[in-house]
């Protein structure tokens, strides 16, 4: 059976597709990418007087390849004098994603906010 020109067209273009899919595929498999990046951004102009004390505004972003999970940080600050330090967890962060938070103070720290990577975990 002879086929004409358009089934050779078509036999062409789906063998070219396959392959881009199957080139993508082995790509995306060889390059597994980098580790996490936790990044925590504060936004002390917009903090804030609560009944539970004084909120600071953050913002955490994974710059990294991958997920990261379990991420822990910790903020210290000087406040009344003394040496203040608050936590917060994010439970799951996706590569280039960013989550909003807000780490508490029992009144407005003095001077600079410290902020701290404790660790996180790979889902």
């Amino acid at each position: 059976m002879k086929r004409n020109i358009v089934e050779w067209l078509v036999l062409g273009a789906s063998v070219l597709a396959i392959l881009a899919v199957v080139g993508v595929l082995v790509l995306e498999g060889l390059g597994a990418g980098g580790p996490p990046d936790p990044r925590i951004e504060l936004h002390r102009d917009q903090a804030r007087t609560s009944t539970l004390g004084w909120i600071v505004p953050a913002t955490v972003s994974n710059e990294g390849d991958t997920a990261a999970a379990r991420i822990g940080l910790e903020a210290m600050a000087t406040v009344d004098g003394q040496e203040e330090v608050s936590t917060v967890d994010v439970d799951f962060l996706a590569p280039g994603s960013e989550v909003e938070v807000e780490i508490g103070f029992s009144a407005e720290p003095e001077g600079e906010i410290e902020v701290r990577l404790l660790g996180y975990g790979l889902p």
